[in-house]
């Protein structure tokens, strides 16, 4: 006999795809290059090899490859409750196998019960006031960690004002979602930027923002901070823009 496909589904579906062993997923993602690898084992309990690890001679043959007889297994912990029979009992990984089971029923069931993800907002992180900036370098210090944006711009833009506009916008988002973590990425992004920023003054177009802290609540996680990107782009003589006597407008 050999594992039929229903019983090899059941298996790797009560396991969770992971080692009941060390919880590793038993499943790599692919590669640029290559598929995925598996590096599970399905592996007997009970060997049916006479010499094979914890071979009894009274077990049925034909249980063999009976799901009751398998158990999930990276392939270094495999090789280590067969190398140790004595310590790796029989009874000891059919212990192993159900608590592995039920510890992963526990978390699908938890993940079933979690929360929708939501982000909330709170009053006092919400800014009132959005801040002139000139430069990129102050740009990217408030743009960098930002998870969310909200941009707005005149709805009476020209044709060239526009392209200037979208050049700006789009050239922003993708830096942001890139990442700066690299210094080399951050001054590419910073020289970038710049020149998209000198098109809209010459346009007579402003640009203003601010950094709002908020709040991703839900799933299987702990609460954590969710940043957002205020920005606005106004015309130079935008009647909105009042001095606070600083560098800030609202």
């Amino acid at each position: 006999m050999s594992i039929t496909d229903k019983t090899r589904k059941v298996l790797w579906g009560r396991s969770g795809n992971l080692c009941a062993f060390c919880k590793t997923p038993l499943v790599l993602d692919a590669s640029m290059l290559d598929a995925e690898s598996v590096v599970g084992d399905e592996c007997h309990i009970i060997s049916g090899a006479a010499k094979g690890p914890r071979h009894d001679p009274s077990f049925s043959p034909e249980l063999n490859d009976d799901l009751s007889n398998l158990l999930l297994l990276c392939r270094v912990h495999h090789k280590l409750v067969d190398d140790q029979p004595e310590t790796f009992s029989a009874g000891m990984l059919r212990q192993l196998r159900g608590n592995h089971e039920a510890w992963v029923k526990e978390r699908l069931r938890q993940s079933d019960r979690a929360e929708a993800p939501t982000i909330v907002r709170s009053a006092a992180d919400i800014p009132t006031h959005l801040l002139l900036v000139t430069s990129a370098k102050t740009l990217l210090d408030h743009a960098a960690g930002c998870h969310g944006r909200y941009y707005d711009y005149p709805d009476d833009l020209s044709e060239p004002d526009l392209d200037a506009v979208g050049a700006f916008l789009q050239n922003l988002t993708d830096w942001i979602d890139v990442g700066l973590d690299e210094p080399h990425e951050r001054i590419s992004a910073q020289r970038s930027l710049a020149e998209n920023m000198m098109d809209l003054d010459e346009a007579g177009l402003r640009i203003y923002l601010a950094r709002e802290r908020q709040q991703l609540r839900g799933g299987i996680a702990a609460p954590s901070a969710f940043y957002v990107l205020h920005l606005r782009i106004v015309r130079h003589n935008d009647p909105g823009q009042i001095s606070l006597g600083s560098s800030e407008s609202r």
